[in-house]
């Protein structure tokens, strides 16, 4: 994807440059499920991130949460710690050729939609700015839950939607329970999501158009827009871009399973769970002191969700070990239809 944040900068010439840090956090909200979401913590994605003085963004992460019965309260608890990942002795190769192998394909008709539902766990970065440095004045973090529902246009030439069931957040590891947190209070939210007259690159027609082979598929991996992140770890990003709240055509996702392995710094762990709690095998590599997993089942080899552990706490700044990412996909159906959602907040501009 082109540098949203530099675009901002060239049209606002005025504003301080933005540290590295708040730079990296805005880049993960865009591309990740979390930009999906209204309200994420006070990002504005219209067209373009607009960023502005005191720079708010949201990012994928993951820890399950409880809330006091009597208070209402949200609990900040311990940090959200599990074992280091242990690499299994099953090369990247051969696990995500097995799941290669393993790939279905439900041939939607054009004018059908596809159903994905899912469990997430994310967290909110708050970064205050100096309006006149740029530099890092404070930050906060908090993790939030949901449960996703979205109707995609399997042509993509087709209004559909999106339903989110907001869950009580959680502390983020290492980080007290700031008061932003409750901001977001538990409840349904029913997004639209209109096609304004383009057709999504990720609906299934699109999708279809992708390489069917590992190396013309890795060249498309590597040509998309990343900034200034390694062209690796970008690569890794993008694996994961097509396979969350999507669906590959089984041609196109077996050839993105076995590109995916060819990236450098992929291994796999044997140790790996979804934010459902369902057990599998992580194929992931390290980005930003977080080993970032794509899950699969150890039996079928199916898609399962994603996650995060942190495995350099001084660049991640969060505890060893941590859970800081978690997804789960649960469900992918055809459906005929779509929800139709009266949703004011969203228009063709």
């Amino acid at each position: 994807m082109n540098d949203e944040i530099e675009m901002v900068r060239q049209d606002r010439p005025e504003a301080a440059p933005y540290s590295r840090e708040a730079k990296l956090a805005a880049r993960r909200a865009l591309i990740g499920p979390a930009a999906r979401r209204r309200r994420p913590y006070g990002i504005v994605l219209a067209g373009a991130l607009a960023v502005a003085a005191a720079s708010v963004v949201a990012v994928g992460t993951l820890v399950p949460g409880t809330k006091d019965a009597g208070t209402g309260s949200v609990s900040a608890g311990g940090p959200a710690a599990v074992t280091l990942p242990r690499i299994a002795k099953m090369s990247a190769e051969e696990v995500l050729g097995r799941a290669a192998r393993a790939v279905t394909d439900l041939h939607p008709r054009d004018d059908q939609f596809i159903k994905v539902t899912s469990q997430t766990m994310y967290g909110a970065f708050h970064v205050d700015l100096d309006p006149r440095s740029g530099a890092q004045e404070d930050e906060n973090r908090y993790l939030y839950r949901t449960k996703r529902a979205i109707w995609l246009s399997a042509d993509g030439t087709r209004d559909g939607a999106l339903k989110i069931e907001n869950l009580a957040p959680r502390a983020y590891p290492g980080w007290p329970l700031p008061k932003e947190a409750n901001q977001e209070k538990p409840g349904t939210d029913w997004n639209k999501l209109p096609t304004c007259g383009r057709v999504s690159d990720t609906a299934y027609t699109s999708l279809k158009k992708l390489p069917e082979d590992a190396e013309g598929m890795r060249a498309y991996l590597y040509s998309r827009e990343h900034g200034d992140r390694p062209a690796d770890a970008a690569a890794w990003t993008a694996v994961g871009d097509l396979l969350r709240e999507t669906y590959m055509p089984a041609a196109q996702r077996a050839a993105l399973f076995k590109a995916a392995a060819t990236i450098p710094g992929v291994t796999v762990t044997e140790d790996a769970e979804d934010a459902a709690g369902r057990k599998g095998i992580g194929v992931g590599r390290e980005s930003a002191g977080v080993r970032e997993d794509i899950v699969f089942h150890p039996g079928t080899y199916e898609l399962l969700g994603e996650r995060g552990i942190v495995v350099d706490e001084k660049e991640a700044k969060a505890p060893l070990g941590s859970l800081v990412a978690s997804t789960a996909q649960l469900t992918v159906s055809v459906e005929d239809t779509a929800p139709e959602v009266d949703d004011p907040h969203v228009g063709c501009g």
